[in-house]
């Protein structure tokens, strides 16, 4: 079989020279809602400079671009805990300078709350077209076994994959799900946002994975979906299948998550 055609959607910056200065008013974290798992960062940058937000918990790190100015909300999906959080400001190339840090203890009142939040990859509110259409769809529906069909089918059945789209992407690249179901295709980054949103919306707590898959070629983006019926994370893999059924081949909703590699989690 062909092997299917995803994305390098995520770099990780290294972080050289680090320099710490004094706080200002101008920036600021908003942990109010940190045992939900989620945090609310501001940062006005005096110049046009890239801004990066970086979370640590026990050696692990994530990193996230920052857009000036405004109010985003950021994972704290690494578990209960001390968290470091650090904003820092573009110096030239690869070198960053630390403008601001805070340390963050969280109790998650459940591991799997912080995978029901809008987060900046995954963005969404009750407005959005994605989610009205997300509500239209599991309203008569009980089981999250038959809202994750529901909502599986109608991606996998309306979203093209974006095969042009790989040529043109900047490393600021965040998924838009109204985007993405307004104009019907996307790539493997915009179809885990959008399943992933739409389902949060619904109350089935969703997991965006990065990492490497089975037939694909590079780094790519799924996802893992809690079944409470069963206490369960099921792995599955939105535009790998509307690829597949799009060259009329068989598809198989739950994957076997032995075979995919994940590295990062949302």
């Amino acid at each position: 079989m062909k092997k299917i055609i995803s994305v390098v959607i995520f770099t990780l910056v290294i972080l050289t020279n680090t320099v710490a200065i004094s706080y200002s008013a101008t920036k600021y974290i908003d942990s109010k809602f940190a045992n939900q798992g989620v945090i609310a960062v501001k940062y006005e940058a005096s110049t046009d400079t890239r801004i990066r937000l970086l979370v640590e918990k026990e050696g692990s790190r994530y990193t996230y671009n920052i857009n000036n100015n405004e109010v985003e909300r950021f994972p704290l999906q690494m578990g209960s805990g001390e968290y470091v959080v650090k904003i820092l400001e573009n110096i030239e190339g690869n070198k960053y300078r630390e403008v601001y840090k805070e340390t963050i203890k969280i109790e998650l009142k459940g591991e799997n709350e912080v995978f029901l939040n809008s987060i900046q990859e995954i963005s969404w509110d009750a407005s959005s077209k994605a989610i009205e259409k997300a509500k239209e769809l599991t309203k008569t529906l009980a089981s999250d076994e038959e809202k994750v069909d529901a909502i599986y089918n109608y991606i996998i059945d309306n979203i093209s994959y974006d095969y042009d789209k790989i040529n043109n992407l900047s490393n600021l690249y965040l998924p838009n799900i109204d985007e993405t179901v307004e104009n019907g295709k996307g790539i493997c980054y915009d179809y885990a946002s959008l399943f992933a949103a739409m389902l949060r919306s619904v109350d089935i707590p969703t997991k965006m994975i990065k990492g490497y898959a089975p037939g694909i070629t590079h780094y790519h983006a799924w996802n893992q979906v809690y079944i409470k019926s069963v206490e369960q994370w099921v792995t599955i893999d939105t535009s790998y299948d509307a690829q597949l059924k799009e060259k009329k081949q068989n598809v198989t909703k739950y994957k076997n998550a032995e075979l995919y590699q994940p590295h990062r989690e949302y």
